[in-house]
Parts: C-alpha cells; structure tokens; sequence
C-alpha cells in the first residue's frame, strides 16, 4: 500500500484526463474565439477556460468522494430519476453522439486533406474503433496508455504549433473586436462544448486509475484524484490560450470574418505557421485528440455499466458493444443522429450541472428536497430551452430570452437558484432527513 501520492501518478492521470477532455471540438473552437476576439483575446479565453475546463474540474471534484458515480450523487434525487438520467447521459454523450463523431472528424480533417477519398470514409471508421476498442479493453491500462504514450505525443505536437506561432507571428492582432460582449461569447461557447457533463463520466474512469495505485486510505485517494484534475485543466488553459492567440494574430489580416468557418480558419492557422508539414501536423494533432477522447468516452461507458449492472455486464463487453454501435452509427451519418441526441443532452446538461454543483455540498446538506427541487426545476428548464430553439414554445420564447444569464445559454439557472434558495427555506421549517 502506498502512503504518500506519487507525483508521477499524478501526471499519467493528469495527462489521460486531459487527452479525453481535449477532442476535436476543443480543438476547433478557441482559434476562432481568438479571431473575433483581437486585441480582447485574453478575455475571450478567460470566458471559455472557465466554463470548459472549470467546470470540468467542479465534476471531477464532486464526484471524487463517490467513487466518480452520478449514480450516487443524483440517487438524493430519487433513486429511478438517477438511472436514468445517467444512462441518458453516457448514451449520449457515448456511442449515440459524441463518439460516433470522433471517427467522423478525423477522417474529414487528418485523412481527406492528404489521401483525399482514396481512403474509404466506412473502411477508415472500422480501422479506428478497432484501434479504439482495443486501447479500451483493459480497463487497469487505459489511462497508462493514454497518459504516458498518447497525451505526450498530442502535447508535443500541440508545442510545435503554439511556439511555431508565437516566435513567428502570423500578424499583428487588431485592436478592435468583430463582436461585442467577448466574455459571454467565451463563456457561452465552453459551456456548449459540454465538458462539464464528460467530467461526469471521466471521473468514473479517472478514479478506478486511482484506485489501480493502491493507496492506503481513501483520502489519499479523493486527493489524487482533484490533483489529477488541476493538471488537466491546467493543461487544458495553456493549450487553449495558445489556440485563442493564434486564432487573434489572424485578426488583422483582413482575409477573415464573422462567417470564417472554423475548420477552415485552423486548418489556414497550421499551414501558415508550419509549412507544407502543416497539415500532417494537424493531421497526427486531430487523430490523437480524437482518438483519445473516444478511448475515454467507451471506457467511461465500459465502467458505468459494469458498475450499474454491479458486475452481470462485463466492462469488457460494453467497449466492444459501444465500439460497434459508434462505429455504425459514423457510417450512417452523425448529421442526422446530433438531431436526435443533441437535444436529450442539452436538456440533462443543466440537471446534471446542478446535481454536482449542490453535490460539492453534500456533506453539509441534510434534507433531500434541497436536491429534489433545484433538480426538477433546472431539468424542466433545460427542456424548454431546447423547445424555444426549434421555435415550439410560441409566446415563451421572448420570456425565456429575457431570463438573467440567457445570453450566456444559462437561462436555467436564476429559475434553479430561486428554487434552491425555496428548498433551504422549507428545509429548516421540517425535521431533516438523515443524510
């Protein structure tokens, strides 16, 4: 048994946190946050790190002293309610979304640059959840694999890109903004890449790593852990201020606008600093991103229901199931699964923030209504929102549009706050409930 924590197990882990957090969308956002940012990109990148790798780091935080289960936590809620707001979300943001899409992006940003359509789209798909599926099936080995060999190269190839760019300049960055209101552009565009919900389902993957250390007591355990998390995100913030300065050097060129497509503008970034290497840099850059997220999103899976089937199911036949189902799924088009799955996860997206942020109470909250309500409400919340972006709500959507922090896509969290603040009230009026 280990008595002390290990700085080089703080770094694997780290590291293999940091590489499943950093996937494609990570990767594609922050240069065009910096372009419509210029001189104000700091500001732009402040936004986005807190609500991506802040947050983040809150899930991994609250779900530390839970064995990272969500399962846990939301069973204050209600035991049913916990299932299946959890399967939702690793179905989600796993095999029927996020995954599925990790296969498509490499192969239209690292392979159709270089080989064209030469490699075939479904052949390239099979090939990469093979490769995926087999660096996921033991689960002991997934974050040595993607913390000491994977995260290196990606960190190393990343270097090569931000240094290139900041001792060789692409231009000078404007001093005007092409938006108002940078910081809610930042924060609104980390809080849409979600990886405050993917935090949920890493810190399952994240803390059975721990646990394979074998430390003497489960503080040390809960310790290792958040540590692992700060290295993350303090990854995470360096990569991202670097791409957001990239992204405001071009501001000044004149060559690039509000509608610069976001691939197009990073894929400009890389073959301006680098070369005609470039785009076998960026190629090597968006496979690792996307490799190693699609490792931690089918481990993450593989956990969740082996631990929700407590052992019947084996971790090893979930990746292989989630793998075929992803891979599928990336061959029938992913357009038309985003419009199915995208809504279920933007709905549970602000239930599941407000289960682990009132969750990093949890030792201090007595009664279960101080859950229940918050909960219901920033569901219910979130289903309108979705409802008022496909125009079906008719007279409410000017309400909701006008909520505090609507800008933001946080209109859900006055109405959840307020209800909060009720629950408390009605709380200390009536005898707790034991803990």
């Amino acid at each position: 048994m280990n008595n002390e924590i290990r700085m080089k197990d703080l770094f694997v882990i780290g590291f293999a946190l940091f590489a499943m957090f950093f996937g494609a969308g990570n990767l594609i956002f922050p240069p065009y946050l910096g372009l419509i940012s210029g001189s104000q990109w700091w500001i732009g990148f402040l936004g986005f790190t807190i609500t991506d790798a802040g947050l983040g780091l809150l899930a991994i935080i609250a779900l530390s002293k839970y064995d990272g289960n969500l399962n846990v936590l939301a069973s204050r809620v209600n035991k049913a309610f916990a299932i299946i707001i959890s399967t939702a979300i690793i179905l989600c943001i796993g095999p029927f979304l996020a995954t599925p899409r990790t296969a498509a992006t490499t192969y239209e940003i690292a392979i159709m640059p270089i080989f064209g359509e030469s490699v075939n789209r479904y052949l390239f798909s099979v090939f990469f959840f093979i490769i995926a599926c087999l660096l996921s099936i033991r689960p002991s080995k997934v974050v040595d694999i993607v913390g000491k060999f994977l995260t290196p190269s990606l960190i190393i190839c990343m270097a090569v890109l931000i240094v290139n760019g900041i001792l060789n300049p692409i231009g000078e960055i404007a001093n005007t903004t092409m938006i108002d209101n940078i910081l809610e552009k930042g924060i609104a565009d980390g809080y849409q890449t979600m990886d405050a919900i993917a935090g949920c389902m890493f810190a399952l993957v994240v803390i059975n790593a721990v646990k394979t250390r074998k430390y003497s007591s489960q503080t040390l355990e809960i310790k290792a852990t958040i540590y692992s998390g700060i290295i993350a995100a303090i990854c995470l913030a360096f990569i991202y201020g670097g791409l957001v300065y990239l992204g405001a050097q071009t501001s000044s060129l004149g060559i690039y606008d509000i509608n610069t497509d976001n691939t197009q503008l990073l894929v400009d970034i890389t073959n301006i600093v680098l070369g005609g290497v470039g785009v076998y840099i960026l190629a090597i850059i968006t496979a690792l991103a996307c490799l190693t997220t699609a490792i931690g999103l089918i481990s993450a899976a593989g956990n969740f229901f082996n631990e929700l089937s407590k052992g019947k199911v084996s971790y090893e036949i979930v990746v292989i199931i989630c793998s075929i189902v992803s891979c599928a799924i990336s061959m029938l088009g992913v357009s038309q699964i985003i419009k199915i799955s995208a809504p279920i996860l933007e709905t549970l997206y602000p239930c599941a923030m407000t289960i682990v942020l009132i969750g990093l109470f949890n030792d201090k909250i007595k009664d279960d209504l101080v859950f229940k309500i918050p909960s219901i409400i920033s569901l219910v919340f979130g289903l309108l929102y979705v409802l008022k972006g496909n125009g079906l709500l008719g007279g409410l959507n000017d309400i909701l549009a006008k909520l505090p922090l609507a800008v933001f896509g946080l209109g859900w969290v006055v109405p959840t706050l307020i209800g909060l603040v009720i629950a408390i009230v009605i709380s200390n009026f009536r005898k707790p409930q034991e803990a």
